[in-house]
């Protein structure tokens, strides 16, 4: 197979290629304010009380450093958009915000950010940006002053020159107050709303993706969360999928693994009490050639570039015990009704897909419908596996999304943590608009109650209960 010089080259033991660049370290003068802070002190375990880390995998499990078993649910709060600031904050202050996640039963909040976020520190030769200056790039001088005039007003402890990751240190230690873990996720590396094939955001080496800013980054992030006993994970890359933008880039298993094991070790050596969850193609969903350890030269996946000399190759597998972060890792799927590939028509035919695509990790019995599908190998190890992404307008069609609510008796039935899309019911700007309104978001327009009270009481609490969060 001809590899474009952009891209990983992987050989049989599927090591990435020496000649990739990596980022130097910031010097003592260029790091930010808090990893000065972290570096005088020793990196944060919590074995003595909650949440009792450093976590790994048992199994099908995570567990505390006690060896228990955790289950999440959670929301979905993003900041990944153009402000790289989470959404809300000029409606509602932080506590109050995370009281409101919390009051649900909600234990666990992904917060989608942009790899645009550190590259912009190091342009700043190790300066982050203020919320002013964050806020007025976005938005325009006018909208920009006022709405960081409305985030400080709300935020009192707060103020113009108050930074992105100060800003997100505060709310990791508030969450922690109340028993909520935070997950930073690699949304996006420019800051804009996700996803689609056009965006450049979409595989390593796109436009918008440069894959030597990416890995540092991670490690970047990785460093911050030694500062937080209840960020215990972060993801390597959301929704991964085929390029429209440049068609020279190897959209296939291969390139898939070399590269996401590049970011495993890139946050491993930065951080190795973090979890590390790793997503799966064509929109994540399908980790099918990993979790099955099947050949990665000839496995099957939508869209992917084909590798033509595959057959005269000897085979490649993905062996995850073989590597130094085998029990940091945490497979993710996604799962939504505008899926371009999986048949999504009844819930029979969701849950064999499911299993095939990854959650055969669990070393759940294969559902009955796979006698339809004819494809669900078990998997060749148990790993866990989370729902950390899937949505649906905050209403009574809640109740009738077929695809919903198939997730929801899945999760229900096998134990599997899950969060769901999203807590913004608006944007302070998005696509362009500003102030824009998502049905979507758990959260009303102006972040004072939830879009729907019924179904927030009828549908959400209810599922988070029969999660029996508190067991641990």
């Amino acid at each position: 197979m001809k590899v474009s010089a952009t891209l990983w080259s992987l050989g049989a033991s599927l090591a990435c290629a020496s000649w990739v660049p990596t980022s130097q370290p910031l010097g003592r003068d260029l790091e930010p304010r808090w990893q000065r802070s972290i570096n005088r002190r020793q990196e944060n375990t919590s074995t003595s009380g909650w949440p009792y880390g450093p976590f790994s995998t048992k199994g099908r499990d995570v567990v505390n450093a006690r060896g228990e078993a955790i289950t999440w649910a959670g929301v979905n709060w993003p900041l990944s958009g153009e402000t790289m600031i989470p959404e809300g904050l000029e409606w509602k202050s932080v506590d109050d915000i995370l009281s409101d996640v919390a009051s649900v039963g909600f234990n666990f909040i992904r917060m989608g950010y942009a790899i645009e976020m550190i590259d912009q520190i190091y342009d700043r030769g190790g300066e982050d940006v203020p919320l002013e200056v964050a806020m007025i790039m976005a938005l325009g001088y006018e909208n920009g002053t006022k709405v960081t005039d409305e985030i400080v007003k709300k935020n009192p402890s707060w103020t113009r020159t108050t930074t992105r990751f100060e800003i997100w240190s505060d709310i990791a230690r508030v969450a922690s107050s109340k028993g909520i873990f935070i997950h930073p996720d690699v949304h996006v590396g420019k800051a804009q709303w996700c996803c689609s094939h056009v965006d450049g955001n979409s595989w390593f080496d796109d436009v918008n993706f440069d894959a030597s800013n990416w890995l540092r980054g991670l490690s970047h992030v990785a460093n911050w969360a030694k500062g937080h006993d209840n960020v215990v994970s972060m993801s390597l890359r959301n929704e991964l999928r085929e390029s429209w933008n440049r068609t020279d880039l190897y959209y296939n298993w291969e390139t898939l693994v070399g590269n996401m094991s590049a970011g495993a070790d890139a946050i491993h050596d930065a951080n190795p009490d973090m979890l590390i969850t790793w997503s799966g193609m064509q929109y994540d969903q399908d980790l099918s050639a990993l979790t099955a350890k099947k050949n990665i030269l000839t496995a099957p996946c939508y869209k992917c570039t084909a590798i033509r000399d595959a057959l005269r190759r000897d085979p490649v597998y993905f062996d995850l015990g073989a590597k130094p972060w085998a029990d940091k890792i945490v497979w993710e799927l996604h799962l939504y009704p505008s899926s371009e590939d999986i048949d999504v028509g009844t819930c029979e035919i969701i849950e064999a897909g499911l299993y095939r695509n990854g959650f055969n990790a669990l070393g759940i019995d294969a559902p009955p419908a796979c006698n339809i599908t004819g494809d669900c190998p078990p998997a060749q190890r148990l790993t866990p596996v989370i729902f950390s992404e899937f949505g649906n307008a905050q209403d009574d069609s809640l109740y009738t999304n077929t695809v919903l609510n198939c997730i929801r008796g899945f999760t229900e039935k096998h134990e599997i943590s899950w969060m769901m899309w999203s807590l913004a019911g608006s944007y302070r700007i998005r696509s362009g608009v500003q102030g824009l309104v998502d049905t979507w978001g758990l959260t009303n327009d102006d972040w004072s109650g939830w879009r729907s009270p019924e179904t927030m009481d009828g549908f959400w609490a209810p599922w988070v209960k029969s999660m029996k969060l508190n067991k641990a």
